[in-house]
Order: C-alpha cells, then sequence, then structure tokens
C-alpha cells in the first residue's frame, strides 16, 4: 500500500516534527511521500485557469492546491503496482497505533466494494452527524464501518485520513479534471460513476481552538467567510 502525505511544510517543520511524533507516523517515515502545491504561490494565469474559469463559486488558492496536492498523489499511485494508496493531511491525530500492513490485510478481508474511498476519519466531526448509511458486518481494526448512503454524500465531508483502489483513484483524477474542492463529495454524483463510500474512525483531526493551529487552508476559509459577512452586514445596513 502506497503511503502519502498531502501537506506544503518543509521537513524540519513543528507542524510535521508534531506528525512524526505520533508512534504510527514515526514508524512509517521514510515510506511517506509527500505532494504539497502551495495554492497562492501559482501564476495568476493557472489559478484563473484551474481554480476560476467556468466555475460558479472560484476555488480559493488554498482549495485550489488542496486538490492538486491529492490529485498528485493519486496519479503518483496510479504509476505503481499497489492495489491500494493510504493519503493523510498533516494534522491527523493517531488515536492509537496502527500497522499499516495489519490495515490493508483487514480491507482486503472484509471484502468492501470497488471502487472504494474509505474514510479513516471525519465521521465523528460534528459538520458529518447528519451522515447516514450501513454498518458493515465486519469490523476495522476494531472500529465500526458505515457504507454511506449517496444521499448523504453532502454531509460528508474531510479528507485528512482515507484508503483509495485502483478504480477509485481514476475516478478522482478524472472528475478533477477541472479541479473541484477535493472534500466535497456529494459532488461526485456529477460523475455519475458507480462508487462506494466508506467511513470509519481510525484517525482523528483537531477541534480547531488557536489560530496558530489552523491550517493555511483553514485561516484562508476563515478570512473568506469574515469577507463575506462584512458584506452582508454591509448590505443589510440599508
Amino acid at each position: 500500500m502506497k503511503k502519502y502525505l498531502i501537506s506544503i511544510e518543509s521537513a524540519n517543520s513543528e507542524r510535521l516534527k508534531k506528525l512524526y511524533s505520533q508512534a504510527t507516523f514515526y514508524k512509517y517515515h521514510d515510506e511517506f511521500k509527500q505532494f504539497g502545491v502551495i495554492g497562492k504561490n501559482l501564476s495568476v494565469s493557472e489559478y484563473f485557469q484551474q481554480g476560476v474559469a467556468g466555475k460558479k463559486k472560484p476555488m480559493t488558492p488554498g482549495e485550489l492546491g488542496c486538490t492538486m496536492s491529492h490529485i498528485a498523489a493519486l496519479k503518483d499511485f496510479l504509476s505503481s503496482d499497489d492495489e491500494y494508496a493510504i493519503i493523510f493531511e498533516d494534522d491527523v491525530i493517531e488515536r492509537f497505533e496502527v500497522d499499516f500492513n495489519q490495515l490493508e490485510e483487514q480491507v482486503k478481508r472484509i471484502g468492501l466494494t470497488t471502487p472504494l474511498f474509505l474514510s479513516l476519519g471525519g465521521i465523528q466531526m460534528k459538520i458529518c452527524r447528519k451522515v447516514k448509511g450501513k454498518y458493515q458486518p465486519n469490523f476495522l481494526l476494531d472500529q465500526h464501518v458505515l457504507k454511506v448512503d449517496p444521499f448523504f454524500y453532502e454531509n460528508l465531508a474531510y479528507a485528512y485520513a482515507y484508503i483509495v483502489d485502483r478504480e477509485m483513484a481514476k475516478i478522482l483524477i478524472d472528475f478533477h479534471r477541472s479541479p473541484r474542492v477535493y472534500d466535497q463529495w456529494a459532488d461526485l454524483i456529477i460523475s455519475k460513476q458507480s462508487i462506494n463510500i466508506y467511513v470509519s474512525y481510525i484517525f482523528d483531526h483537531p477541534e480547531i481552538e488557536n489560530e496558530k493551529d489552523k491550517s493555511y487552508l483553514e485561516n484562508e476559509r476563515d478570512m473568506l467567510t469574515k469577507i463575506t459577512k462584512n458584506k452582508l452586514d454591509f448590505d443589510f445596513s440599508y
């Protein structure tokens, strides 16, 4: 199973030091391949073509960079002979130490349907509380696995920890030929591809309390929200 890290951080950054201080990631440190596109460093032309043109709502530079990073990892995965790829963002938190070989063996054993997208965390977050589906009969590392009903894809978010098989990687690459916000899974219905999204809770994600803990993308989204709110406040003053 190929292992990828989505991060724009340098190897000696405090953020990556914190990530690799966790037992799971420390153990596999040398097996991770890192991809990180800094959206704000794209040329104006590339940003406009990829993130603005033809879109109802322009992507922020951070959203575009995030999507481009994930797609780069998926393309690299397809250039290998591996059956699965496991992909993490750099703010992931281990709940317990995970053996990736054991994880891969169990994914194969419990017989999840291809094309496979298996979220390893996010279902526990407030934004995903309305997600519904069918619990699978088998557990994954002693954790429940839920097959998400497509009707509830719109309630599913996050891409900080997940596994894909080769068929799903191809679908995602094709779908993002014109990049979209990566973790808006409901948009995949537009592709009219038969996909299977499963969720489990093996890795956690921080509840953001301090500005210093936020990623570049999270800070960017907060700034956009504040700008939008200020515009609304201004409009309502008339």
